[in-house]
């Protein structure tokens, strides 16, 4: 049976309703389930969101305890305001300021805390703030408050901020206690007061130091000039004495005048060797004095010293003088007779004031000639009481090997001066027992009356270099300048043998006549020996004259002796060597007894440096010695084949070095004067200077064999 209409309608509208109810079940149901997630999710959030909030509440307060720890550690405290608002500051601003940590900071409150003195500084400066402070940017007042009862400086840094119309919004800023760091920059201020005003003293003393130094350099020049002038100016006159004594000691006189002239001579020479220690002792030279070693006969000696003093060698009344008996023993010794007269001459002439009759003896004793001064009285020692006195006898009686002690001898007063009878002949001041020993004559030159000339300003250095030329067989001319000397030299129609040259002449000097010489074309004047006679020079200046073209050097008095012997070294040297310059040196002997240019290694200051070592020590010092010299000369002509002035400079300065501490003190000189000269002169000079620093290596390879066989 069909079903109506309605009835079909109403049944396919039911399944529509169950369908749509059916998904809005479901619908339902979804949503609820979302919703349940999302419950879960915002309850999950929330939960994490305040385990974060409790996070952040825990870290913040961490951060705030660290901030007002920091603040309480830098003394500091922070504070805001806001318009309309109350001062809002951070906990260490109340006891920063000195206020009770119960109260609210107020303008009460902070007047109070200000010290009294900047309250009104304080007022003008909170006015200035608020109506004219740049807003944005920080602004800083510092102020004096009392705190506990001590005053205490701090500094306000405020920032104010402004809206868009400018209107005063709030403010920020910060206090802090500067009490400390104004009290480190107060003393750092004094500090750097008390520091410039030290600079200003360093600075004036400094400038003090360098006008004393100028001073002191100006009054060392004037001393030099002093010394030069003055020991010319004595020797000049001492030298014509000392000539003239000379030569009339080769006259025939009477034995009594001949006694008297032996007297003058011997004062003479002395005198003339207490200017030499003064000139040296001026001078400040540490080394030892000058030593002439000769045969002195001992009791011959002594009696000269009483015949001295008995003949009128003191003013004043002469004291009894008494050679022991027993001092008649004939002992000839090598020694320096005008030094042990020097010594001598000190402890008698102190014995003397006491007037008593003065004993002088001798005694033999384990190697030694003792040599007594005495006279009854109960002080041993007559210098006791002046020991600068005492300091330069023993000077000289080092220089002479001697020693000195006082007499030990009941009620006696009196010294001993003591000779080494026997030791190594090389060494300065040691005396040996020669007697004996046959006098040998000097050599003899081969040739008939060589010719000299003479060249001095001095009319009487002159006349008595003449006449001893005379007596000695030479034919001499004069000069009296160095002009007239090059011009006959190098003009003249007489060939001269040699020349003696005066350093301070007039219109040109002795070095630049030398030079003139010297650089003349003919081979001959190379080779012509020069001898410089100066009145005043030092070691330095007579070891520098052979690099300035000098053959040899003496300095006056010059006697008969003393010339005789250099004017035949230079004559037989020259003749031997027609080549070259003259550059042969003495013997020992002649050494000791000329003051000629010294040896190309001083001997005495290099036994004094290498005698104590050990034989295998010497060989390896004389190895790198030798390796030094030769390095060394090869680098200076390297230098100048480079053209470079910085390895001439470098080279030639430790040439110098090393032959000044190998006691090579002439090629030191030499080295000095090479260095002084213009790049093509000291070209020119390098190979007269390899010969020199080859003379160096010789002589070095000799001593150190003299020192093994010793």
């Amino acid at each position: 049976m069909a079903t109506p209409p309605d009835s079909a309608s109403a049944k396919a509208r039911i399944e529509r309703l169950t369908r749509r109810l059916q998904r809005s079940e479901a619908a339902r149901e979804e949503a609820e389930t979302i919703l349940e997630r999302r419950s879960r999710e915002l309850l999950q959030a929330n939960e994490q969101l305040m385990e974060r909030e409790s996070d952040l509440r825990a870290r913040l307060e961490r951060e705030t305890q660290h901030l007002i720890r920091a603040q309480r550690t830098a003394r500091m405290a922070t504070f805001h305001r806001y318009r309309g608002s109350q001062l809002a500051a951070s906990p260490a601003f109340n006891s920063l300021l000195g206020i009770s940590t119960e109260a609210k900071p107020s303008e009460q409150t902070l007047w109070e805390a200000i010290h009294p003195f900047d309250r009104d500084k304080i007022q003008r400066a909170e006015a200035e703030f608020h109506q004219s402070a740049a807003a944005g940017i920080d602004h800083e007042y510092d102020c004096r408050i009392l705190r506990d009862g001590e005053v205490r400086w701090i500094r306000w840094i405020i920032r104010k901020e402004v809206d868009d119309q400018g209107r005063f919004v709030s403010f920020i800023g910060a206090v802090q206690d500067i009490t400390e760091q104004r009290t480190s920059e107060r003393r750092a201020r004094a500090l750097a007061l008390v520091a410039e005003r030290r600079v200003r003293q360093l600075t004036r003393l400094s400038d003090a130091l360098r006008e004393s130094r100028r001073a002191a350099e100006t009054a060392l020049r004037v001393k030099a000039d002093f010394l030069a002038a003055i020991s010319h100016d004595i020797r000049t006159p001492l030298n014509g004495i000392l000539g003239m004594l000379d030569l009339l000691s080769l006259d025939a006189l009477r034995v009594d005048q001949r006694e008297r002239l032996g007297i003058a001579q011997d004062a003479a020479n002395q005198l003339h060797r207490y200017i030499e220690d003064i000139v040296d002792m001026a001078q400040a030279e540490e080394g030892a004095l000058e030593y002439w070693p000769q045969r002195v006969d001992i009791h011959r000696q002594l009696e000269d010293v009483i015949r001295f003093w008995q003949g009128g060698g003191r003013s004043g009344p002469t004291p009894p003088l008494e050679l022991e008996t027993a001092s008649a023993t004939e002992l000839t010794l090598v020694t320096d007779p005008v030094r042990l007269c020097q010594i001598l001459n000190v402890y008698i002439e102190r014995l003397a004031e006491r007037g008593m009759p003065i004993r002088i003896g001798t005694q033999r004793r384990s190697g030694r000639l003792d040599i007594r001064l005495s006279c009854p009285g109960d002080e041993q020692d007559p210098l006791a009481a002046d020991p600068r006195r005492r300091a330069l006898l023993q000077r000289l009686a080092t220089t002479i090997g001697a020693q000195i002690r006082p007499l030990n001898v009941r009620a006696r007063a009196g010294v001993v001066l003591s000779l080494p009878l026997a030791a190594d002949e090389a060494s300065p001041g040691v005396a040996y027992d020669v007697s004996g020993v046959q006098e040998t004559a000097g050599p003899r030159l081969d040739r008939d009356e060589p010719r000299v000339l003479v060249v001095d300003d001095i009319e009487t250095n002159r006349v008595v270099l003449t006449q001893l030329l005379q007596v000695m067989g030479y034919v001499s001319d004069i000069a009296c300048d160095g002009d007239e000397a090059v011009e006959k030299v190098l003009d003249g129609d007489v060939a001269y043998d040699a020349v003696l040259m005066d350093l301070r002449m007039p219109r040109m000097s002795g070095e630049e006549a030398v030079a003139c010489i010297r650089s003349a074309a003919d081979p001959r004047w190379q080779r012509l020996p020069i001898v410089a006679v100066t009145a005043h020079a030092s070691r330095e200046e007579l070891a520098g004259l052979r690099a300035r073209g000098f053959s040899e050097a003496m300095t006056k008095p010059v006697d008969r002796q003393r010339l005789s012997a250099v004017l035949r070294r230079v004559l037989d040297t020259a003749s031997l060597d027609g080549a070259s310059d003259v550059e042969a040196l003495p013997d020992a002997t002649a050494r000791a007894q000329d003051e000629a240019l010294p040896a190309p290694i001083e001997p005495d200051y290099f036994r004094t440096l290498f005698k104590p070592l050990p034989a295998s020590r010497r060989d390896l010092l004389l190895k790198v010695a030798i390796d030094d010299f030769e390095r060394l000369i090869q680098e200076l002509e390297a230098g100048h084949a480079h053209d470079s002035a910085d390895e001439i400079e470098r080279a030639a300065h430790s040439l110098k070095g090393v032959s000044g501490n190998f006691g090579a003190f002439s090629l030191m000189a030499a080295v000095e004067a090479y260095r002084a000269l213009p790049p093509e002169a000291a070209a020119a000079r390098l190979p007269a200077l390899r010969e020199q620093v080859a003379g160096v290596i010789d002589h070095a390879r000799d001593l150190f064999a003299s020192l093994d066989s010793d």
